[in-house]
Parts: C-alpha cells; sequence; structure tokens
C-alpha cells in the first residue's frame, strides 16, 4: 500500500521547478534550495520523520555504554552502540562539589562523634590539652628570656669514666682564664651541681643566670681544687681584643693526648715536625710529647694551638716535652704565621 509521503514525492517528481535566485532545477515540493539555501515554501518534508525507540535493560554481557532497543514499528530488536563517550563528571565541576561535601560529611561525623565525649570526660580533656599548651608555651617563654651564660672554652671533653668535662682551649680574657682554670683542667662541679661529661656542662651552664657567681670545683693533674666565677653573656666577650695583631708560628702537627708515665699529668704528642720551620729549627722531634709551653701546662690539642697563635713572632719560648720518659726543656724562637 502506498504510503503518504510516497504520494507526495510522485507529485513533486511530475511537476519540477527552478530555484528563483539561482536558476539550479529543483524537485517540486521542496522547501530549501539545495545549491543556494534559498527558501521556496512550506513544501514536504526533506528528510524522513524521526523514529523514537524505546529503551529496554541492557544485554547480558554488553560493556557499560552499550544498551539493547527495540523498533516497535519494525518488531525487531537491535543493538546501539554509542559512539561518544560520556563526558566526565569533572568536566562540569561535579569533582569539586563531591569532594568538598565529603569533607564536610566528614567534618559533621567527627564532630558527632565528639558530642558525647564532652558529655563524659570532654571537659576534663579539653582542659588537660588547655594547660599542657600552657605550659610548653611557657617553657619556651622562659627559654628565651633566661640567656646562656658564657664560660670561655673552645670546647668541653668527657673524661673517660663520665667524671667531669674537660676545658679544651680556655680563652683569653674569658671568665674562665679569670678564674684562673686552664687548659685542660677536668670540672667536676659547678654552681654545686654535678658535671658528669660535656651535655652536663652545656645544661648546667644553661640553667645559670648572667652576671652569677659561682663555685667551681676542677681537678688539675690529679689534684682537686676550687675557684670562683662570674658569669658574662656571649654577647659582652670579644676574644678579637685578646688577640694580637700578627700571630705566631711553630711548625708542628698535634695528634693524640696522652698520659706520661709515672706521673698523674698527660701531654700533646707531637705527629709531625715540618722541616726548616721554628720547631724544627729548635730540635723538637716527631712523637715528642708537649707538655708545657711558655709557662703554661698543656693538656689538649686545642690549648696548645691557641698558645701558639697568641706568642709573638720572634719572641723565644720555652716547649717543655717528654722524649723517651725524659723531662726535656727546648727554647724556641717563634715564627710568623702569614
Amino acid at each position: 500500500m502506498e504510503t503518504e509521503t510516497q504520494r507526495a514525492e510522485k507529485e513533486a517528481a511530475a511537476n519540477p521547478q527552478s530555484c528563483p535566485s539561482c536558476g539550479t532545477a529543483l524537485v517540486g515540493g521542496m522547501r530549501f534550495c539545495r545549491a543556494c539555501g534559498y527558501r521556496l515554501g512550506e513544501g514536504m518534508a526533506e528528510y524522513v520523520e524521526t523514529v523514537r525507540l524505546d529503551r529496554v535493560p541492557d544485554m547480558a554481557g554488553m560493556g557499560a555504554g552499550n544498551q539493547s532497543l527495540t523498533n516497535p514499528a519494525a518488531g525487531a530488536q537491535t543493538t546501539l552502540i554509542s559512539p561518544v563517550a560520556p563526558m566526565p563528571p569533572q568536566s562540569l565541576g561535579h569533582g569539586r562539589r563531591r569532594k568538598g561535601r565529603k569533607k564536610w560529611l566528614a567534618f559533621l561525623i567527627a564532630f558527632l562523634l565528639f558530642i558525647p565525649l564532652v558529655g563524659v570526660g570532654g571537659a576534663f580533656l579539653f582542659r588537660a590539652i588547655r594547660d599542657t599548651a600552657q605550659r610548653s608555651v611557657g617553657f619556651r617563654q622562659q627559654q628565651r628570656d633566661v640567656a646562656r651564660s658564657f664560660f670561655g672554652a673552645e670546647e668541653f671533653g668527657d673524661t673517660e669514666g663520665e667524671q667531669g668535662a674537660i676545658v679544651e682551649g680556655a680563652m683569653p680574657g674569658s671568665p674562665a682564664e679569670r678564674a684562673g682554670l686552664l687548659d685542660g683542667d677536668i670540672i667536676t662541679k659547678f654552681d654545686g651541681r654535678p658535671v658528669n661529661g660535656e651535655d652536663a656542662m652545656r645544661e648546667v651552664l644553661g640553667a645559670t643566670r648572667i652576671g652569677k657567681t659561682v663555685e667551681v670545683v676542677y681537678v688539675r693533674d690529679g689534684e682537686m681544687k676550687t675557684t670562683q666565677l662570674t658569669t658574662i653573656s656571649s654577647a659582652d666577650y670579644n676574644g678579637d681584643a685578646f688577640m694580637p695583631k700578627e700571630r705566631g708560628l711553630l711548625g708542628i702537627e698535634a695528634t693524640d693526648r696522652v698520659p706520661i708515665e709515672g706521673t698523674k699529668i698527660v701531654g700533646i704528642r707531637l705527629g709531625e715536625v715540618y722541616a726548616n720551620r721554628p720547631a724544627d729549627l729548635a730540635g723538637l722531634k716527631d712523637g715528642d710529647i708537649v707538655v708545657e709551653f711558655d709557662g703554661k701546662p698543656v693538656r689538649t690539642e686545642e690549648g696548645l694551638n691557641g698558645y701558639i697563635n697568641r706568642a709573638k713572632p720572634a719572641s723565644t719560648v720555652d716547649v717543655v716535652v717528654y722524649r723517651e720518659g725524659q723531662r726535656i726543656k727546648i727554647p724556641v724562637k717563634m715564627g710568623r704565621r702569614t
């Protein structure tokens, strides 16, 4: 049976016409000119009417982008595969909104879980956290307010058995030197507090206020002594004022700290005496153990280097060494460090 659309097409073919704008021959009944787009009138539909198909559930085994559709007009089942992937939600800003909702949801859950704690022991917990925070802040403020006291040593060293802290290189003009402390003295007690090693010495200095006069108990060559020391701040100490413009030169390399057999003292062994330098010209040798420099006891490497640097160039100093068990005094004419 002939449809209405087929009858319209036959009538249009029997009555051909041309476009009044461009003159192109056209099939009768068309709405627009296919050559120039000129509107011809309300003719037949140029395209076949779209047939809507009802959606049915996906077939088993098909992907998320495939759908089974049934055409009720034809009575046949067809499969439509979508050629275009769906736009991700993030492109529309959905992802950010979802993340925001998740954060608020997590906060709400945490708040709801915290409510019972407030009823049972929340007040106690809050006070404990507050008090801990206040103590921490107060302690840090106290540490900042109390400046560390300055002692005046290049370093502190540990002793065997942690029976004190060794003064390694007492600085010239420092509180330690003014109190009569020398290189190699072992501090055992400071302001009534026992000193068991380098760390303990630094702790007691940090707990002593600036300007306080304290008693210092120390051991020098096996003999216990006491002295009074007044602390200052590090900003009040100017070491450059006590250093000569020209520094002395001996020409040696110090190594380890060794005890002197048959005595209670220790000295610094010379690892190398450089050729044609003041020490070599004066007669010092590798392996000599230096125990005294210009009348001052030498007990650490830092102390010996400090004495050499402060010695006046071209001056003559006495260096006392132990060599093969014998004590020898050697006068040395100091050189100039360049």
